[in-house]
């Protein structure tokens, strides 16, 4: 594994939540892999004199992918806390049938809150949301306090113990297991398991509860409904006679196969857990670590401040590849990757409803991408790509790209009606070539040497639909579809300065959307691509 060490300051600015009108043209609703648990600061703090301090508790969203999202109306749960022998833990669950059988996979919580539903909160790329009980600066108050007066959301507990700042927006309560308990309950030691669900009458019945099996036997907990999380993290303790693995409350992979703790053992020990940095883009926006695996996600701090993320990048290592004289070449990886901003990753996508194939161009830097096929854009040279450990960002809906390890292929069956287009890698003659037909005038069959094993498979319908926008007279004409995607002339264009963009012109994104104020990146504006520097 190789870590490297970034020089510039990755300190997020506070003041993070935008109104619709604000947001960048794109978003997103909450989902799987773009809006995650990023620090959890549950262990709490000696005071700054003497004694235990707690009020300073708080949670952690971030946007950890390349488009704002509205996160209103996200349910933010936190899992039960009992003791090991009386939880509601995997373990004990898979041991109790009739329970194994209530729960059916559920999760059990002990609190839900809400982001109130009243209006749009649409957080920018690679920022956060902070969440706690007492929205004011902590820092002269406990050893290892942190200042939540700029927080995004507060408990309004009715707990006189927690001083509250009426500048921040209150943060919905639910459900609780304890009519005065009405502030977040975040174990100091763990277990202090918290799960985000979409804002989906299915996710939490609030209706059908189960009673707490410990000490407070009279209390009761509802149960969540995984299916509709969009994170998970489970946190469990760290004593002085080690991490008992088995008081897991989440279990399988889907949702978090391991765990997060902090490096300390006990109470009030000021450790935040938090999530690591995978890599950062040309820009400095950090994606974090997200592998559904709390153990390799996340690492216990206590130096870590709200919004700001450790400024090692964890869990690459590098690989490379040459573009050649043409400016294309073939990307297949078997790992998350990112690149430098000079190059570009293009996906195809298409069916018969279109008029012509699409090229769905990435710059390099801007997200994870998911392993598979793509083809490269760049000036020609050599260029250094990341394989990341970490869970893709950006994940191709669908791919006309299709690799070859066979040195023949053909279509049969319901297939073999289709053409085989080999891609065409030559200077000024870039694009998919039909391969040639056989006895039966079919163009099924294609041959394969060496690296050359890059191709698309067009249905008839797909070729009807397609011909007139490559130049061909008809569909029986169209034998080279030619390049219609991002050029290396694309990755040397410039502007400088945003002001210059919109002013000379409406600016439209790869898909086609207006985009007020570009980010850097790949734009269209006047019918041309260039690039937000």
């Amino acid at each position: 594994m190789k870590t490297t060490t970034l020089t510039k300051l990755l300190a997020l600015a506070a003041g993070v939540l935008l109104t619709a009108t604000a947001a960048t043209a794109k978003v997103n609703k909450p989902d799987g892999g773009n809006v995650i648990i990023s620090k959890v600061f549950y262990s709490a703090s000696k005071g700054a004199e003497s004694g235990n301090y707690a009020y300073g508790q708080y949670i952690e969203l971030y946007n950890n992918s390349a488009d704002s999202v509205d996160i209103s109306g996200l349910y933010i749960g936190l899992v039960e806390s009992e003791a090991a022998a009386t939880a509601y833990s995997v373990s004990a669950v898979e041991a109790d049938e009739d329970l194994k059988a209530k729960l059916n996979g559920k999760v059990v919580l002990k609190q839900l809150f809400q982001i109130p539903a009243d209006t749009v909160y649409a957080i920018a790329p690679g920022t956060s949301v902070v969440i706690c009980n007492s929205a004011i600066d902590h820092t002269s108050l406990a050893k290892t306090g942190h200042d939540l007066s700029a927080a995004d959301f507060e408990v309004k507990t009715s707990n006189t113990k927690y001083t509250h700042n009426d500048a921040v927006k209150a943060l919905t309560m639910v459900y609780s297991f304890n009519s005065s308990t009405d502030f977040m309950n975040l174990s100091y030691s763990g277990p202090a398991g918290v799960v985000l669900l979409k804002n989906n009458e299915k996710a939490v019945d609030l209706e059908n509860t189960v009673f707490a099996r410990g000490k407070d036997k009279g209390s009761q907990y509802v149960v969540a409904n995984l299916y509709y999380c969009v994170d998970a993290v489970d946190i469990l303790a760290n004593t002085a006679k080690g991490i008992d693995e088995t008081t897991k409350r989440i279990g399988g992979t889907t949702y978090d196969g391991g765990y997060a703790t902090t490096a300390a053992t006990g109470t009030y020990n000021g450790e935040t857990v938090c999530r690591r940095t995978a890599f950062v883009t040309h820009d400095g926006r950090m994606v974090l670590f997200d592998t559904n695996n709390s153990s390799t996600d996340f690492m216990a701090s206590a130096t870590a401040q709200p919004r700001q993320y450790d400024s090692t990048v964890a869990g690459l290592s590098d690989t490379t590849i040459v573009i050649p004289a043409s400016g294309y070449q073939v990307v297949r990886t078997t790992m998350t990757f990112c690149g430098p901003n000079d190059l570009f990753i293009v996906y195809l996508t298409g069916n018969k409803k279109n008029q012509d194939i699409t090229y769905n161009n990435l710059p390099a830097d801007s997200v994870l991408i998911d392993k598979g096929t793509y083809i490269a854009v760049g000036q020609p040279g050599t260029y250094t790509l990341q394989l990341s450990e970490a869970q893709p960002i950006q994940r191709v809906p669908s791919n006309l790209l299709t690799w070859s390890d066979d040195d023949c292929k053909e279509l049969t069956g319901g297939q073999a009606t289709r053409s085989i287009y080999k891609f065409c890698n030559e200077p000024g003659n870039v694009g998919f070539r039909r391969v040639a037909a056989t006895a039966d005038g079919k163009y099924n069959v294609a041959t394969f040497s060496g690296d050359d094993r890059l191709y698309l498979t067009l249905t008839a319908d797909m070729v009807e639909a397609f011909y007139a926008a490559n130049g061909a007279a008809s569909a029986a004409d169209l034998d080279f579809i030619h390049w219609h995607g991002a050029t290396p002339a694309d990755t040397v264009a410039a502007v400088t300065a945003v002001s210059a963009v919109t002013a000379s012109g409406t600016v439209y994104d790869l898909q086609g959307r207006r985009v007020v104020c570009p980010a850097k990146g790949l734009y269209i504006r006047n019918g041309k691509k260039f690039i937000v520097r």
